[in-house]
């Protein structure tokens, strides 16, 4: 942990001041985690107020003790992941595709990286094919992929965060990129057959015509 974080942790316990700049250096990617946990912009920012706010009050309590304040703080974020899927029929869902401004924000876009070149249209499936093969793993699963690759965090602030063994992370991450190559998979050859089954149709269809 830098010198400058730990300062600022420790002035935070007693300035709510210092703590708002703590707020402003880890808002985004939390709120990117949890963003691509839910997929409802208005979720993920009711959250992420609560994990600031369960931040707040018990950053008194908070000593480093090896684990990073970032994992702290994520180890928060998971447990409102886990109160909002026991409890999410209270919340009134807002899509992401009902917030355009939101989807024109490349800083609330942390589960893609636009590209200058490419259509909006194909990034938008992609990125809800992509959520379609999440949607299959299970909680913990998506949990650690998700503070992987959308929230940027090392293997050790993971494992800080979620209380598992690096080694335990790693082979989660591993299975998990597995699962989805297969799912992957599957869906090019169901949709390869499809295409098959598709023109095999077709070609029928035109022997018909053409017979009578």
């Amino acid at each position: 942990m830098q010198n400058e974080e730990v300062t600022l942790i420790e002035q935070s316990k007693t300035d709510p001041e210092a703590f708002g700049r703590l707020y402003d250096r880890y808002y985004q990617p939390v709120f990117g985690f949890l963003l691509s946990r839910t997929h409802n912009v208005e979720v993920a920012k009711d959250l992420c107020s609560e994990t600031f706010f369960h931040a707040l009050k018990s950053i008194r309590r908070y000593e480093s003790r090896g684990k990073p304040f970032k994992s702290w703080l994520f180890a928060i974020a998971v447990a409102q992941i886990g109160t909002y899927y026991r409890s999410r029929k209270h919340y009134l869902s807002v899509a992401i595709d009902e917030a355009p401004e939101l989807m024109a924000n490349e800083d609330y876009r942390p589960d893609v990286a636009l590209a200058a070149d490419e259509d909006a249209s194909i990034i938008r499936v992609q990125i809800e094919r992509l959520r379609g093969f999440l949607s299959k793993l299970n909680q913990k699963q998506q949990n650690i992929l998700s503070m992987r690759f959308f929230s940027k965090l090392t293997v050790p602030e993971i494992a800080a965060a979620v209380k598992m063994k690096e080694g335990t992370v790693k082979s989660h991450i591993h299975r998990a990129l597995k699962k989805l190559q297969v799912l992957m998979t599957e869906e090019k050859h169901a949709k390869d057959g499809y295409e098959r089954t598709d023109a095999l149709t077709t070609r029928m269809s035109f022997g018909t015509d053409a017979s009578l």
